[in-house]
């Protein structure tokens, strides 16, 4: 039996999905979620709407069923809600979740019109350079932070140099995330002029993780390291500690002559990040910043880590 739901005042049939189209889906998935397919704008969409209204899915898990569900039934995928408040949209959003809340709001991009184009778009997705991702870390972390910079200014405050710094605002400007001009003066001033909240979400698509290589030791390190993985999200967080944590340093300041490293098991984790693992003016000394330390974990399956994360982001003071 089919259904209707309307989408932006559209009436769109709902035909669900037989049996047989599903394999490859856990029984998990099958029991959670009801499937169907509709055509819109001239394209077929996959639809999943959880069956227990009263079960929670975080933005990250349903990033994760679609894709897996992309995967079996090769075309995109959207979820089907029922109400939902404009911060979670938000979260969903930047996390690149198509949704639909019935004639009241959808998420469906125009790219979804051509899912080869949409995959295409992925592989060559511009990212942040290290050194651009660290700059703009640093303005969304500092707090009551001018929002207005000089290339010179950008030298004083953070560890890179004057050309380092320049490709780095170029890197901003190719992914729209400042303006630049330069002025009757003739120096070049960078704005950012989005709330950092927005920026932040802006930015998602851009960011990568600062972890460039892992390796283990035995013995605590010497060196400019910093606290990072479980034990600095428990700083953060109502997480608890582990007695054996992670320890981040930038690539730069990093020597595989200091201590025993191996890249199979040790007692301690060593993250070998792009930038430096701690911005300058931070009050937090000796752990990472909280926006780096998402962008570390948020990819790690274990529940309770992805759920401390959302919370930390939430609860970010921007």
């Amino acid at each position: 039996m089919s259904k209707t739901i309307s989408i932006l005042g559209a009436s769109q049939e709902l035909i669900p999905v037989q049996r047989g189209k599903l394999r490859g889906l856990n029984a998990d998935m099958l029991l959670r979620f009801s499937f169907y397919t509709i055509d819109f704008n001239h394209q077929i969409l996959c639809v999943i709407q959880v069956k227990n209204e009263q079960e929670t899915i975080t933005p990250l898990k349903y990033k994760k069923i679609t894709q897996q569900v992309e995967n079996v039934m090769s075309m995109p995928v959207v979820v089907l809600l029922g109400s939902l408040p404009y911060y979670e949209r938000e979260r969903l959003i930047s996390q690149g979740v198509y949704f639909i809340i019935s004639d009241k709001y959808a998420f469906l991009p125009s790219l979804i019109a051509n899912i080869q184009a949409k995959r295409r778009e992925k592989k060559t997705q511009p990212k942040l350079t290290p050194a651009a991702q660290y700059v703009l870390l640093y303005y969304l972390l500092k707090e009551n932070s001018e929002n207005e910079f000089t290339i010179k200014r950008l030298e004083e405050l953070v560890p890179y140099n004057y050309v380092t710094l320049a490709r780095a605002i170029t890197s901003l400007e190719d992914c729209q995330l400042c303006t630049a001009e330069i002025r009757d003066s003739g120096i070049k001033y960078i704005c950012f002029k989005d709330s950092k909240r927005e920026l932040w979400l802006r930015a998602q698509n851009y960011l990568s993780s600062p972890t460039k290589k892992v390796l283990y030791c035995d013995s605590i390190p010497e060196g400019n390291f910093s606290i990072s993985g479980v034990n600095a999200l428990s700083h953060y967080s109502h997480l608890n500690p582990e007695q054996y944590g992670a320890m981040a340093i930038w690539d730069k300041q990093f020597s595989s002559e200091d201590g025993h490293y191996n890249e199979i098991e040790g007692l301690y984790k060593i993250e070998i990040w792009r930038y430096p693992a701690t911005i300058p003016y931070d009050s937090n000394g000796g752990i990472v910043d909280k926006l780096s330390l998402y962008l570390a974990m948020k990819n790690e399956p274990d529940s309770r880590i992805e759920k401390e994360l959302e919370i930390m982001i939430e609860e970010m003071k921007w």
